[in-house]
């Protein structure tokens, strides 16, 4: 009965010795975590033996092997861990490393063959170009105009990436160069024909002044009344007013629509302003379009303008 128990014992161990190599011959080279399962302990499974049973009779080591990623229990009589990977089919070199928790084989190691690729990539990254914004009269105010488009530069980068069981675990700079540079973009934008530096004489707040020539020009007493207050309301009586981020002048004039009815006159010029002013009133602009908060006050002061 003992004889016949250590002859099923010894077929099954074979057994046992044989499938992992079988199983690893019919699986793919490269394998993934996700798609392993452990091999069991046939012998445990078969025949209820314990595995130390097994390892004292045989004098076996149950060991794990695991090959990019998927572990595999082996019973061998190995001691060397080369040995061991060369009866499993596992040819070593460069591209191979080895990592156990023990130098030699014995029951409980875990032998970690990891695969190491090395792989040299080129990586482009662009290089912002500048903006230049150049300020001319040769276009409408606030216009704007393309005269250099931009081009981005670009730096090309050599890059060193190491896999392990084809996964990214560093990466390295080889070289860096710059193999365009960047072309700045230059954008005009248009600005007004005259500047306050283009006068001849400066005013300032000066209500006496600008009274004087509006009663003094040939307007109606209505007209008067209205080019006063409002130029008041406006500008404090101010032809240089520059204040506002879009509104000039002793009227408080758009520049783009100064620029287009009248660009042959300074905007700072209060004289200008004043007689561009009225012909506009004269020619039926809608006043509460052109000054509305001014011209409200006005009304309400004076009752509706009368042309």
């Amino acid at each position: 009965m003992k004889t016949s128990k250590l002859v099923i014992l010894t077929s099954t161990i074979c057994l046992s010795l044989l499938l992992p190599i079988i199983l690893i011959g019919v699986n793919p080279k490269y394998t993934y975590a996700h798609d392993t399962k452990d091999v069991v302990d046939i012998p445990t499974v078969l025949f209820d033996l314990n595995t130390q049973e097994v390892n004292h009779v045989f004098d076996l080591s149950l060991v794990t092997v695991v090959i990019n990623g998927r572990p595999t229990q082996v019973l061998t009589k190995r001691t060397d861990v080369f040995d061991l990977l060369r009866d499993l089919g596992v040819v070593v070199d460069n591209s191979k490393r080895i990592v156990s928790i023990s130098q030699e084989v014995q029951s409980g190691s875990v032998i970690r063959v990891i695969t190491v690729g090395t792989v040299v990539e080129e990586l482009n990254i662009d290089i912002p170009f500048e903006t230049e914004r150049i300020n001319t009269k040769d276009i409408p105010y606030g216009d704007t105009l393309v005269s250099q488009k931009g081009v981005l530069g670009i730096r090309t980068q050599q890059i060193e990436k190491v896999y392990e069981d084809g996964k990214l675990v560093s990466e390295v700079i080889l070289s860096e160069v710059i193999t365009r540079k960047a072309k700045g973009e230059i954008i005009k934008v248009g600005v007004l024909s005259y500047g306050i530096a283009d006068l001849e004489k400066t005013y300032g707040y000066n209500c006496t002044h600008w009274r004087g020539v509006v009663n003094s020009g040939n307007y109606t007493e209505r007209e008067k009344e209205w080019l006063n207050f409002v130029m008041y309301c406006e500008s404090g009586c101010n032809a240089e007013s520059d204040k506002n981020s879009v509104y000039k002048g002793l009227y408080q004039w758009n520049p783009r629509y100064w620029n287009i009815f009248y660009p042959k006159d300074n905007i700072y010029d209060g004289y200008a302003q004043i007689e561009n002013t009225i012909i506009k009133i004269r020619k039926g602009a809608k006043l509460y379009s052109y000054w509305p908060d001014c011209h409200r006050k006005y009304v309400a002061k004076y009752g509706e303008y009368d042309r």
